[in-house]
């Protein structure tokens, strides 16, 4: 017996060690393709043979910065163009950094402070936030006042920072955690003020906002992806309505906007599950649909019908509440086709059951409507305060 649990555990351990094997070096493989879908990897530079800082510029492949969302005018840089422009005010600082330990760090970098390249852009009164999103599709959050003070840098204590290590270019804050030290950064997205609707548990740290790209945010549905133009979308909004109405997406996109930080979870993720994550999503609040639609006082549920043929509801008073939006954004961007383009639901207090995509028709009925998966016994409930009753 017992040289059979000694081989049954020999046997044990070689598979472990190799799916860990397999399952490293394939991720890995997931990391350079998504590196060189950015048009950037760093094994390619060979740090040695650089000179000064416009070798160093030279050597890297494509690497453009776009700066959109709320600007005048969108722009991209590549570093070359970034070193040509801005050069003059390349400067050295020694910057504390917090880690997610709490101990302080001292580095010396040496960039460019991001107040210079800001100053350029125009931004919009409304812009209050950045998020900034890295080619390995990490994101990080910054107030625009933050933003002007952090640093764009190339080198570490002299040195040109190690491509595969620090990444060819960072940005920095002085005396604020190292989780927000974006490495390669790609994209700066700036998007208006938001209301904070995440709560403390949600948190992986409750001193910054810990959000998903839509590239790294979960997203399920019963079937294929529609795609649609929003030039043929119309959204009909009918039923018990004194003011039944169309509504074309740019005609949606004049209406009052509103930004809120919520999370998007799944009725059935397990505990500590993975089908969970934030966002800042922005649209209109949808209250501004009551008040357009101006509801019958007999009318008792909100229903939501979607392209890909699901459906779903909410009561007449939750549609009401403050942060449920009808929204076209996440994190400052159009929402992404597999995340509902062109409007979803965004329900702060609901499972994702609730977060209807792909939205076409909405219905104002005088019963208790079930929906898609309300109908096959999920709870029409749905709130994320009741964790134990998913089920009715």
């Amino acid at each position: 017996m017992s040289n059979k649990i000694v081989i049954y555990t020999i046997i044990i351990v070689v598979i472990l060690g190799l799916a860990g094997f397999f399952g490293f070096h394939i991720l890995e493989n997931e990391l350079q393709q998504r590196q060189a879908a950015a048009g950037f990897v760093p094994e390619d530079i060979d740090i040695d043979l650089i000179q000064d800082d416009f070798d160093f510029a030279e050597a890297l492949p494509p690497y453009q910065i776009k700066f959109d969302g709320l600007v005048a005018q969108s722009r991209q840089l590549t570093f070359s163009q970034l070193l040509e422009e801005y050069s003059s005010h390349t400067e050295t600082k020694t910057v504390e950094g917090i880690r997610s330990d709490g101990k302080q760090i001292e580095v010396a970098y040496t960039g460019i402070r991001m107040e210079h390249i800001l100053k350029d852009l125009s931004l919009e009164e409304q812009a209050q936030t950045a998020i900034v999103y890295a080619t390995d599709l990490y994101a990080a959050d910054f107030s625009v006042e933050e933003l002007y003070q952090t640093y764009l840098v190339w080198k570490k204590e002299g040195q040109y920072m190690n491509p595969s290590q620090d990444g060819v270019l960072k940005i920095v804050q002085d005396q604020g955690p190292t989780s927000k030290w974006v490495k390669n950064p790609v994209l700066f997205s700036f998007i208006s003020s938001f209301e904070d609707l995440v709560s403390e548990d949600d948190r992986m740290d409750a001193d910054w906002l810990e959000f998903a790209s839509e590239q790294t945010m979960f997203t399920l549905s019963i079937g294929p992806v529609p795609q649609i133009d929003a030039d043929d979308w119309a959204l009909s909004i009918e039923g018990l309505v004194e003011n039944p109405a169309t509504l074309d997406y740019d005609s949606l996109k004049t209406m009052d906007h509103e930004s809120v930080y919520a999370t998007l979870e799944t009725i059935s993720n397990p505990i500590g599950g993975q089908m969970i994550g934030n966002a800042v999503w922005g649209g209109v609040p949808f209250r501004q649909i009551l008040e357009l639609a101006e509801p019958k006082q007999a009318v008792i549920d909100v229903v939501f019908y979607c392209r890909d043929g699901y459906s779903t509801s909410i009561t007449i008073q939750e549609a009401g509440q403050p942060g449920v939006l009808l929204a076209y954004q996440m994190n400052g961007r159009t929402l992404p086709d597999n995340h509902g383009f062109p409007v979803r639901m965004v329900i702060p207090s609901k499972y994702g059951m609730k977060w209807a995509m792909w939205i076409d028709r909405i219905e104002f009925v005088d019963y208790d409507y079930k929906g898609f998966w309300e109908s096959r016994g999920w709870s029409d409930y749905a709130g994320r305060d009741r964790p134990d009753q998913r089920f009715d």
